[in-house]
């Protein structure tokens, strides 16, 4: 079954996805670049998106624009493969630039290695931690927009965004949060053949990357003293159309969060 038994999901069908699809068709992707103000892995550095403007990669990026189909929805990467500096959009400064997390005053670094995918999120999602997940044993959002696992294995920089295929969902639950890892691949034709989980699982490298990231994120924070995360489904990924329907879920609660109607006591900057 698809349903989490909480709020919107369970309601979630084809009609909506087509109909947020339809609505996508009149948004268009900012012409956009970037621009940082202090050298990387200093507590100064900060991304921003720019047009004639400042704008937020979490809040005016567009989930899907108008050139986008099927299960294609837009990435901003915010960790490059390969790399240890902890990049996020930073969800409490205001247009959300992407700045490296900080925990006592220090960078924050992964201690268990490089990261093995790029790793970023879905523009106009958001996790309620109002929203309690039946499958991730009643644990809440994590307040933070829904995470990207990108499997490519290409040199992709921070910030960068492009369209991706959703092909799965693995249901992390992190210090007591349900912390959704969509997986997925550029939206390109090198990666044509790819449209599906089970595409995932027919190939051996890709088979061997879905094993590493489980193993990834249920250890990486074990070297920082921590027990390791645990996972719903069995620690099993979902497929491309529950990961649609995660993702969908997301949008609305987003949309309530920007709106007013999500409470919001840590004050995400959701716009002026």
């Amino acid at each position: 079954s698809y349903s989490f038994c909480t709020l919107l999901l369970s309601l979630i069908n084809t009609s909506t996805m087509q109909a947020l699809r339809t609505a996508a068709t009149r948004i268009a992707m900012p012409a956009f670049k970037t621009a940082t103000t202090a050298p990387i892995n200093t507590l100064e550095y900060s991304m921003k998106f720019e047009t004639d403007k400042t704008i937020s990669p979490w809040h005016d990026i567009p989930l899907i624009d108008g050139t986008q189909s099927g299960n294609t929805f837009t990435y901003v990467n915010e960790i490059p493969v390969g790399t240890k500096a902890k990049m996020e959009i930073a969800t409490k400064v205001e247009q959300n630039p992407i700045k490296q997390d900080i925990k006592k005053g220090n960078l924050r670094f992964f201690t268990y290695g490089d990261i093995p995918f790029n790793y970023g999120c879905v523009p106009q999602t958001w996790e309620d931690p109002n929203i309690k997940i039946e499958a991730c044993g009643g644990a809440g959002g994590d307040n933070d927009p829904i995470d990207v696992v990108e499997l490519s294995g290409n040199n992709t920089k921070i910030g960068e965004v492009y369209p991706v295929k959703v092909l799965g969902v693995l249901a992390m639950i992190d210090e007591g949060e349900t912390d959704w890892k969509i997986v997925a691949l550029p939206a390109t034709p090198e990666f044509e053949k790819f449209n599906t989980l089970n595409d995932l699982k027919n190939d051996e490298k890709f088979n061997k990357s879905l094993a590493d990231v489980v193993h990834w994120f249920r250890y990486y924070k074990t070297t920082d003293g921590k027990p390791e995360n645990s996972f719903g489904f069995n620690s099993e990924f979902q497929d491309e159309s529950y990961a649609q329907k995660v993702l969908e879920e997301g949008y609305y609660q987003w949309e309530a969060l920007r709106n007013g109607k999500a409470e919001n006591p840590k004050n995400l900057w959701i716009g002026a």
